[in-house]
């Protein structure tokens, strides 16, 4: 029975190529591409050590729910050593989720993580497709736990296991014009049987490789992107879509990696872009290898303590914007340097945390700031977060539209 119309094998033809062109050739879709391999073999490793301390009598519920399972690129799971995956379906701490939902209860984890290792052992080192259904028969350990939190694993220990989370499943149901596969367990092996002959009878090469698939189907799913899987409704998705590895859009957390934002957004918006101190680095990229100006404006350089103000957007035409991100120094001093370049035709922004609005609003009262107070804006980390996401989408679709 053919699985698919022509006239989805035609459309998604035209999906392909421009995952191809827009996306997987270009420096995003090159670096998505490369965490495979660096994710796989990180996974075989700590696969490796899981079997050895299980052989040895050690307690493995750490290293099963931990540095097996998907985790999303956060800062709490960063700092906690966390597996951090290119698919992840755990956004915080597992443990106090799934306590929090009333699926697990705290005396239960050592059982739970057991059952986990059990059913990747059986199934990587036995290939007993069995153990899928047995597992997820047991409620009392398996609640919670499907497809996105298993398959991620699965996909990197054993070559013929496919990553099946929400993105796979509304592509793949998409192409096929009904609700073929699903999150369940016990029908995975019967899911990848869907997908391996949906794929076949495409007969796009591009997406035959099972990376370059899953690629695909992130595209297909993320609105920055392609977005075409969900285009049509929102979705609500029953399990937890973190932000993958290769992904840098993270609500900042710090002074830096606001400052990175900043100057992502004004280079989104055609500006150049200063940073008064090139050398810190925010999600592991140099500031001053994003800015594209590696000096003050001239025009601004009458303006006392310039080369101090954080973020600089300039055009030859103004207004100029000025950022000063605020979160732990004094706030009248930031002011006081946005308050130097009174005599341009400028726009002031101080980014902070929510808590320091306070603050803000008490020194823009005071002189000689509060003659100028309509020129000072003041932003939240989450304000900004929110600008450059919804920037960064606008920009994807207009490219996408006018093909620029």
């Amino acid at each position: 029975m053919t699985l698919i119309t022509q006239q989805k094998r035609d459309l998604f033809a035209g999906y392909a190529t421009e995952f191809e062109k827009s996306y997987l050739l270009e420096p995003a879709g090159q670096k998505h591409l490369a965490q495979y391999r660096s994710e796989g073999q990180e996974l075989k490793q700590t696969w490796t050590l899981a079997k050895k301390k299980d052989k040895t009598g050690e307690k493995i519920t750490d290293i099963v729910l931990e540095k097996l399972l998907p985790h999303s690129n956060t800062r709490h799971n960063r700092e906690h050593g966390y597996h951090i995956s290119i698919a992840p379906a755990i956004t915080k701490d597992l443990r106090k989720w799934f306590e929090n939902a009333g699926w697990q209860k705290a005396s239960n984890w050592d059982k739970v993580a057991r059952a986990i290792y059990d059913l990747f052992y059986a199934l990587v080192e036995k290939n007993d497709w069995t153990s899928l259904e047995k597992f997820e028969g047991n409620a009392n350990l398996s609640r919670g736990i499907k497809a996105g939190v298993i398959t991620p694993t699965l996909h990197f220990l054993k070559s013929e296991c496919r990553i099946v989370n929400n993105k796979t499943i509304d592509t793949v149901n998409f192409l096929l014009c009904r609700d073929a596969i699903g999150r369940d367990l016990s029908q995975y092996k019967a899911n990848l049987e869907t997908i391996n002959k949906a794929i076949e009878e495409l007969q796009i090469p591009l997406l035959v490789d099972p990376d370059v698939f899953d690629a695909f189907c992130h595209w297909m799913c993320d609105k920055r992107l392609g977005g075409y899987a969900r285009v049509e409704k929102p979705v609500e998705q029953p399990e937890d879509e973190g932000v993958p590895v290769f992904e840098d859009a993270i609500e900042p957390q710090s002074h830096w990696e606001a400052i990175y934002y900043i100057v992502k957004a004004g280079n989104l918006l055609g500006y150049k872009t200063y940073v008064a101190d090139p050398s810190r680095s925010a999600f592991k990229t140099k500031l001053g290898s994003i800015a594209t100006l590696s000096e003050a404006p001239p025009i601004l350089k009458s303006a006392p303590e310039i080369a101090r103000v954080d973020v600089i957007w300039y055009r030859p035409t103004p207004p100029f914007f000025l950022f000063e991100v605020e979160d732990g120094g004094t706030m009248r001093e930031a002011l006081h340097r946005l308050y130097n370049a009174m005599a341009f035709d400028a726009r002031f922004f101080v980014v902070c945390p929510i808590q320091n609005q306070p603050k803000f609003e008490k020194w823009v009262s005071t002189e000689p700031f509060r003659e100028f107070k309509d020129r000072y804006n003041f932003r939240t980390y989450s304000d900004l977060f929110n600008f450059y996401n919804e920037l960064s989408r606008f920009v994807a679709t207009r490219q996408r539209f006018l093909r620029v």
